[in-house]
């Protein structure tokens, strides 16, 4: 939405801003709840009763498909199969998947249109989403609308699983930006019809506007929450401080950021639930959830994942390494054996549940430093920022007051003085005109001694960061 568009959204009255979210809303619903929406959950829902080696084989039918089709339509894995003469009728099994390079986050920002399947591209029958990713650096993924029904039936399975019907009543605390950031006053939320989703800003989240979070969740009693775990917290606390009745849900669902031990105690103190971690990427490389007995799992239909170590070998089960995916579900952008940046820990253990799903004993690569805004009030993770934006090949902020961010930019030729301008608007949206905003233009972000950089850095001091 442009600068000009979103005044005029913003100066319309609550009833007309909700019916323009709810509008956008009809776009998601026939993206992720297109005709054969019902058929993928039932598909997903007989096949998590299937055994190891009847998963197996299911994965390895869906691996060949999809790896055969890459070679054939795909110009980056055409390339590179004429290179080391592979014909598809070498694609035999899983044991083929070895043979693929590890597919780098550079090749997706450089040249995202490499991975497209060309036959998708020409009919013009696809969208965009943008990630900035765990590195921060920004990319552009290539979707069509069948790979994203999908997709988004992983997550009504996830919901069935808990008694959550594809399109139950729900409330979601995300990164968008639905109402003026200088709003003080309630309601801090707008209503999607469509998707029966009630969206609660994060950008509000001050001390004096907990009592209206709290009141209207119990008006509007969802099925289910879903948020960042930075953006619950406060309600739960503010819950628990004030020894509320606790909120009825049939189930929290956090994402998006590492839930940490005492978040989850503490939400799951002030809410009437269970609280269930999900993670996932925007790439739709995989998608971990956790289950019912509270096992993190990959969803094997969805995709496969190799951690490897630094040398890009497998690492034994119980040791940490980095996530190397292959997607089975986008069909429109196929990634093999693609490097995601997180660093996971596998394990060997097996649940309760009963599925043959795959057990994650951690997730390490998801702790950012907490920024805040000049009054205190937490801004969650930033990466909406930079969606969209021309010319950013890698960022990294760093709050060094409570009242200022710098942003560290390695930028290229097609960054200007529009695209900061851009940037700064995007900012200052989420933090309010109070927050002093510094651009440091490099021409690389120091790494760490794993060859890495942190995303986010906060160098308040802990007496004046927000408390989690």
């Amino acid at each position: 939405m442009s600068p000009w568009m979103e005044k005029l959204y913003y100066q319309a009255p609550v009833w007309c801003q909700n019916l323009l979210v709810t509008a956008y809303g009809l776009k998601l619903r026939k993206e992720r709840f297109s005709p054969a929406a019902d058929s993928h959950l039932a598909d997903l829902l007989h096949s998590e009763r299937l055994d190891a080696v009847a998963m197996a084989e299911l994965q390895s039918a869906r691996f060949v498909d999809l790896a055969r089709t890459a070679i054939l339509h795909v110009p980056h894995y055409r390339q590179w199969a004429q290179g080391v003469d592979l014909n598809v009728e070498d694609i035999k099994d899983l044991n083929a998947l070895s043979w693929f390079p590890i597919l780098e986050k550079s090749v997706l920002r450089e040249d995202p249109q490499s991975l497209v399947d060309e036959r998708i591209l020409a009919s013009g029958n696809y969208f965009t989403l943008n990630t900035s990713g765990s590195s921060g650096s920004p990319i552009t993924i290539y979707a069509d609308v069948a790979s994203r029904t999908a997709h988004y039936a992983f997550w009504s399975r996830l919901r069935h699983w808990f008694g959550v019907a594809p399109l139950g009543r729900r409330a979601t605390l995300f990164g968008r930006i639905i109402m003026s950031p200088e709003a003080s006053s309630p309601p801090f939320w707008r209503y999607d019809r469509f998707q029966r989703n009630l969206l609660m800003s994060s950008y509000h989240l001050a001390e004096a506007n907990l009592p209206a979070y709290y009141a209207q969740l119990q008006r509007y009693q969802p099925e289910e929450i879903v948020g960042y775990p930075s953006s619950i917290y406060p309600i739960a606390k503010y819950i628990a401080q004030h020894q509320l009745p606790r909120i009825k849900a049939k189930v929290v669902f956090t994402t998006a950021e590492t839930l940490l031990s005492h978040q989850r105690s503490l939400i799951e103190a002030s809410f009437d639930a269970p609280v269930i971690d999900q993670y996932g990427c925007t790439e739709m490389a995989l998608f971990v959830s956790q289950c019912e007995h509270g096992s993190m799992h990959l969803h094997p239909e969805h995709g496969m994942l190799e951690v490897v170590d630094a040398d890009d070998q497998p690492v034994a089960a119980g040791e940490t390494g980095e996530a190397v995916c292959t997607g089975l579900v986008n069909q429109a952008m196929p990634l093999i054996r693609y490097r995601l940046g997180d660093c996971l820990t596998s394990s060997s253990a097996s649940c309760g549940c009963g599925r043959a799903f795959p057990e994650l004993a951690q997730l390490a690569g998801r702790v950012d430093d907490i920024l805040v805004t000049p009054d205190g009030r937490p801004l969650g993770r930033m990466d909406p920022i930079f969606k969209g934006l021309a010319g950013i090949y890698e960022t990294q902020i760093i709050q060094t007051a409570k009242d200022r961010l710098q942003f560290n930019l390695v930028t290229d030729s097609q960054y200007d003085q529009a695209a900061e301008d851009a940037l700064r608007y995007e900012i200052l949206k989420r933090t309010g005109e109070q927050m002093q905003i510094v651009f440091n233009y490099l021409e690389a972000i120091p790494k760490n001694a794993n060859g890495k950089f942190k995303s986010v850095v906060s160098d308040i001091p802990t007496e004046e960061a927000v408390k989690q």
